[in-house]
């Protein structure tokens, strides 16, 4: 093959694409060696890198390199053991420094912001690039040795050496010197105006003299003016002065030159990382190029496929694509303000059913024009694109890691060589069947052509088997029929088309796989404007097969659009079903919850309605011995039954929503297994009869348990209990999204004694109230109430609290030797 995959898939132009979004001549030079691999591992690297690089540019916004020289000459001259850099390339040395030191700064700000802001640790997030820029050397003294000698215009500082400033400061007191000494001389002289001033001729301090006083002067003449009226004289008392200035001036640049050798000395030990530095920037500039080409051309990291082991058809590697685009073509249609038509395709991967072979190529067929061309370098390039480290132009990519490309595209007749077009495309195809393996692609365009159409069909059909024996992924463009018929009758073979619109007589350039296409010749060339003659005598021409075949395909596109219709309607309807769905469980969750608190209002009512008769009816008794009597019973069965009826509430609403959720058909399934009472003891996970989930087991007696669920307490009897379970279950699991039911359990101990200390009058008293009922309860006749000393309020509000409390028969002080005031000790009415 004369041309190379890359020349012929135009890969190169792809690379011009990656430099535009370079920042720095290393990155281009980057780009530029991007080079084709097979190494997995490598291009895992590469990938897991320009996700890292896509990230960092959405989460801490760009990466570049703009400000960096090309150090490539200078790094060059470095290899010299004698070379000593000027410092322009001393000042770009220190730019590289520089700029290392702010890609480490880079990351470990980002680290401390990630750090600070709880979103983990930069490098658990950047893992890569905080190793890459973690790797390189520090180079601040190499770059602060560099700002202290040099200064930004390209001059040497006074402080790059003590002796350098001293020379300095010894050549301006001798130039003052000078200057002086000439100046007294030329007003000693009375000189006239225009000649009264001190210059430099041959780098020495002269006084400008007329030619006819030149011997009014003593000294040595060094030049004269263009007229010849005007000589410029040393005067021999400046010339030691003069002489000094020149001697000064060597010395400063003797220790100039000492100075840059030194400092290139310095850069040339530290060769090693600044090579590596280079290297790592360049690195990185490549792969943020990678990542804002992947933005600009909405690209994809591929996924790479593999042949299975045992090295079969049936464990063909696979080549999808989901919405490929060839990247450069997509520019150039950019730029005329028009968008491409991407291309979705499937080959390879495992074999549809056993005993069948995988499906390894894909004839395409249509007009010309439509865009077969582009399907295949849109392959191609995607290939070549993964196998290069750069981001595939596509939504999705699942690609196989081949061993090369083999192309023959085009026309490359030549004459020069005695070379028709249809001999360079068997030499072509010759040199592609000798590098040809399993793992290789395919990629041929118009096979067959250039020959007769009989014979070119036959040899076409005739080197896609022997790509389709060999396992090669393959596609070919085509016109022939009879590669159509081949296509649709041989395993492993599929059909493809680029569609045309028959009615605007036009490519839509949309890939269609599992149909053949038309070559709709005579179609376009009516578009084109060929006399309706000719065309009607051609339609003459054609052979009813002609017909026949033409008609199938117009038959199968319009299935095949008759089917992409009902599958776009089925998706629409999916989703419909799924919007109406989730709308269905949200008005059910709503009218839980307003269900919920009619129970709870209910409720309410009825406690607050039975209270109010109870007081009625107590209200009526006459005999005040008789109602102190029952306002004592009452008291305590108000409380009693207050408990019984809040457990029935609770147990009504969980049975509620055990019914509710049975209605959806998610009620959890029941086990009938018998329990044993030696198993029920407290802290176990229990199913009941009736509830939908697990409950916890706080204390049993002979006949009923007392359970948890969640907030809920209740008694069930020991019969209801149908099983035990591991304590892993959650309790809430059983209930519907977005429905809590919530009652106040008590946070107050269930002992004989409640600490107060440190509590207001109105939150003990609200304490002591619910302890009081738990107390009562419980049977327990005495209570410990522990309020301390203090100032006494706490203690006498407590006390008138008690005195008229329902479930209090008397109240006194501890014994002294067992706290005394601090302590209130309350009996409780039987």
């Amino acid at each position: 093959m004369s041309r190379t995959a890359e020349d012929i898939l135009e890969f190169d132009r792809l690379r011009e694409l990656l430099r535009r979004q370079t920042t720095c001549a290393p990155g281009r030079r980057a780009v530029d060696a991007l080079a084709f691999s097979r190494d997995r591992a490598a291009l895992d690297t590469v990938f897991a890198l320009i996700a890292e690089a896509i990230a960092w540019r959405r989460d801490a916004g760009e990466l570049g390199f703009g400000s960096l020289a090309d150090p490539e000459q200078w790094l060059a001259e470095l290899e010299s053991p004698a070379a000593v850099l000027d410092p322009r390339k001393l000042l770009d040395a220190g730019t590289l420094a520089d700029t290392v030191a702010w890609l480490r700064d880079a990351l470990r700000d980002n680290l401390r912001t990630s750090a600070a802001s709880g979103g983990g640790s930069a490098a658990g997030k950047f893992p890569l690039l905080t190793a890459r820029a973690g790797a390189i050397a520090d180079l601040r003294p190499l770059a602060v040795m560099i700002r202290r000698a040099v200064l930004p215009n390209g001059e040497i500082s006074d402080d790059a050496s003590p002796e350098l400033r001293r020379i300095r400061g010894s050549v301006a007191h001798t130039r003052d010197a000078v200057r002086k000494s000439l100046e007294r001389i030329l007003r000693a002289r009375g000189s006239e105006a225009g000649e009264d001033y001190v210059t430099l001729r041959n780098d020495r301090f002269v006084i400008p003299v007329r030619a006819a006083d030149r011997r009014q002067v003593q000294g040595v003449v060094h030049a004269a003016s263009a007229t010849g009226q005007t000589v410029f004289v040393e005067p021999f008392e400046t010339i030691e002065f003069n002489n000094r200035l020149v001697q000064l001036s060597e010395e400063e640049a003797a220790e100039i030159t000492r100075m840059l050798a030194e400092i290139s000395d310095r850069l040339r030990a530290n060769l090693g990382p600044l090579r590596f530095a280079v290297e790592t920037i360049a690195e990185l500039d490549s792969v943020f190029a990678r990542a804002r080409f992947a933005r600009e051309f909405d690209g994809t990291l591929p996924e790479f496929t593999t042949r299975s082991a045992a090295g079969d058809s049936t464990g063909q590697p696979s080549l999808e694509l989901k919405d490929a685009r060839h990247p450069v073509l997509a520019d150039t249609l950019r730029a005329h303000g028009r968008s491409i038509v991407p291309m979705s395709l499937a080959l390879g991967g495992p074999s549809p059913s056993p005993g069948t072979s995988a499906e390894t190529v894909l004839v395409i067929s249509g007009p010309n024009t439509g865009g077969k061309t582009v399907a295949l370098k849109t392959v191609g390039m995607a290939v070549l694109s993964a196998q290069c480290g750069i981001p595939v132009a596509a939504e999705a990519a699942r690609l196989p890691l081949v061993d090369r490309v083999l192309v023959d595209i085009g026309d490359e007749q030549s004459i020069a060589a005695d070379l028709s077009t249809f001999s360079a495309h068997m030499l072509n195809v010759r040199a592609m069947l000798e590098a040809a393996t399993p793992d290789s692609l395919v990629l041929v365009d118009e096979l067959g052509t250039g020959t007769a159409p009989e014979e070119g069909a036959a040899l076409a059909v005739a080197l896609l088997d022997e790509f389709r024996e060999r396992g090669c992924l393959t596609l070919a463009t085509t016109h022939h029929d009879r590669l159509k018929t081949y296509a649709s009758t041989t395993p492993g073979v599929l059909n493809a088309a680029v569609e045309f619109d028959e009615i605007n007589l036009r490519p839509t350039y949309r890939l269609m796989v599992g149909v053949p296409g038309g070559s709709s010749g005579i179609d376009i060339a009516r578009r084109l404007g060929l006399p309706a003659q000719v065309i009607d005598r051609a339609r003459a021409q054609l052979s009813p097969e002609a017909h026949e075949a033409a008609a199938l395909i117009a038959y199968l596109h319009r299935s095949r659009d008759e089917l992409e219709s009902l599958k776009r309607e089925a998706v629409r309807a999916a989703q419909d079903f799924a919007e109406e769905k989730k709308r269905l469980q949200t008005e059910w969750t709503d009218r839980q919850r307003t269900r919920l608190k009619e129970l709870e209002h209910q409720f309410a009512q009825l406690l607050e309605k039975h209270e109010k008769e109870v007081a009625r009816a107590i209200e009526a008794i006459k005999e005040r011995e008789l109602r102190a009597q029952l306002e004592k019973q009452t008291g305590r069965r108000l409380v009693k039954a207050r408990g019984e009826a809040r457990e029935e509430a609770d147990a009504a609403t969980v049975a509620h929503l055990a019914d509710s959720q049975a209605d959806l058909g998610i009620a959890a399934a029941q086990s009938a297994k018998p329990v044993a009472a030696s198993d029920l003891v407290p802290g176990a996970r229990v199913r009941v009869r009736g509830l939908p989930t697990p409950v916890t087991l706080r204390r049993r007696d002979d006949a009923s348990a007392e359970v948890e669920a969640g907030p809920l307490r209740m008694k069930v009897p020991l019969t209801d209990i149908t099983e035990i379970v591991g304590a892993q279950t959650s309790a809430k699991a059983g209930l519907p999204r977005g429905v809590t039911v919530r009652t106040q359990p008590s946070a107050e101990p269930a002992g004989e004694e409640i600490n107060l200390i440190g509590c207001t009058v109105e939150e003990a008293t609200r304490r002591v109230d619910k302890f009081l009922d738990q107390a009562a309860l419980a049977g327990s006749s005495q209570v410990r109430i522990i309020h301390g000393h203090g100032t006494g309020a706490l203690r006498r509000g407590l006390a008138e609290f008690l005195k008229t409390h329902p479930l209090v028969e008397a109240i006194r002080s501890e014994a002294e030797d067992r706290g005394g005031q601090a302590i209130t000790i309350v009996e409780l009415k039987e």
